[in-house]
């Protein structure tokens, strides 16, 4: 009975977010932006309204199509994100006091949410055509991104940086304490840690100018991981640009920062 109501409750909580990431390929919803934003709206409902911990609502996520259609044999991932949800999970269980109201594990589901958004878009006929273009996403880059997703804000304290990165700094160092205590090889766990500093570094707000220039100009000439990491910046905003979920972000964020920056709060 119990392993009976625990199935249903999975089947319960899968078939919403299968059914909300799927209406984001319905072109009859789209608005004037070409962008669904009821489907957007619903799929980050989703994870506002979900009552269990980061790793139960990370299992189902990767029950979706998506995530299965990027399966692999013998592919680390998906156990080494969902070890690090529970890692965080516990971190948020220790500390005593309630999350921060905008950095909670509420936001990292959000932006895993928008990552697989991003990532099931159709890719462009040029792009297909073009293997070596650096927005081709392969199967393992999808799955550092969400590695990336899971982790960038680990640790976070609802506070601002009083130095470039030191917030994501934080959450890498965190992050590689999980890494530390894998069994997986430390080809792999070394390869990893490459990839996701700069990625995670990104996010900072401040270094947004200096990530889009290397996008824009006649001299742009982006890499892999500048690609890599324009997605990790998208999916951590998608969801405050929405017009009903940027509202209730925007409020959250000023009560975050009520304490640590009343001029920035009144300003959200």
């Amino acid at each position: 009975s119990v392993d009976t109501n625990k199935f249903s409750l999975h089947f319960m909580l899968q078939a919403p977010i299968s059914e909300a990431l799927a209406k984001l390929q319905n072109p009859s919803q789209n608005d004037l932006s070409g962008k669904p934003l009821d489907a957007l709206e619903t799929l980050f409902e989703l994870s506002r309204s979900y009552t269990e911990g980061f790793r139960e609502f990370l299992e189902e996520l990767l029950r979706s199509s998506f995530w299965k259609g990027q399966d692999y044999p013998t592919n680390p991932y998906p156990e080494l994100c969902l070890g690090l949800a529970s890692r965080i999970d516990s971190h948020a269980g220790s500390m005593g006091h309630p999350e921060p109201a905008y950095h909670s594990r509420k936001h990292f589901q959000d932006v895993c949410l928008a990552l697989t958004a991003l990532l099931s878009q159709p890719a462009s006929s040029s792009q297909k055509s073009e293997p070596h273009d650096p927005w081709v996403i392969s199967h393992e880059d999808a799955w550092v991104l969400l590695f990336c997703a899971v982790a960038h804000d680990f640790g976070h304290d609802g506070s601002i940086n009083k130095a470039p990165f030191e917030l994501e700094k934080s959450s890498i160092e965190k992050t590689r304490n999980f890494l530390s205590q894998n069994s997986y090889s430390p080809g792999l766990i070394g390869g990893l840690e490459a990839k996701i500093e700069p990625i995670i570094l990104a996010t900072d707000p401040s270094f947004l100018s200096t990530l889009l220039t290397k996008f824009t100009g006649t001299t742009a000439n982006p890499t892999k991981i500048d690609c890599m990491s324009m997605l990790m910046v998208e999916a951590d905003l998608l969801a405050s640009v929405l017009p009903m979920r940027g509202k209730l972000l925007g409020k959250l964020l000023g009560q975050e920062w009520e304490s640590s920056n009343p001029k920035a709060a009144a300003s959200v």
